[in-house]
């Protein structure tokens, strides 16, 4: 259960960030690459999180597909499967350019302010 050491190492990003005010909301990018299973992660923040200002923190995961670009033909695609390889070519020579991620996207304080992570300003989708 990889997600407990997850939980541990963003409630540490979280108490961070938010000063340990209290936590309404934390948005997570989590890449596919990961292998975090949804409830498996929401029980181990519970977990980790008790005894803290975070501990009644509702969490939003926002999925992120695997992106690749090959070596051998240059081409840039979102996989399907969990087989990193170049799904024109089929050569596995990829750098991977998005889904092994896991960034704590923004903290939401119950006092209503929010608290952006500044690297992806540009990058965070308007809801």
């Amino acid at each position: 259960m990889h997600e407990m050491g997850l939980c541990e190492a963003v409630l540490a990003v979280v108490r961070e960030v938010s000063d340990d005010e209290p936590v309404g909301r934390v948005r997570l990018r989590v890449g596919r690459l990961q292998g975090v299973v949804p409830d498996v992660f929401e029980f181990c923040w519970r977990m980790v999180a008790a005894d803290t200002a975070a501990a009644d923190t509702a969490l939003e995961l926002r999925n992120v597909s695997v992106r690749v670009r090959c070596h051998a033909c240059g081409d840039e695609a979102d996989l399907e499967t969990a087989t990193v390889a170049c799904p024109g070519c089929g050569a596995t020579s990829v750098d991977v350019l998005a889904g092994d991620e896991l960034t704590v996207e923004e903290v939401e304080l119950r006092s209503g302010e929010v608290r952006r992570n500044p690297g992806l300003a540009a990058a965070v989708e308007t809801r």
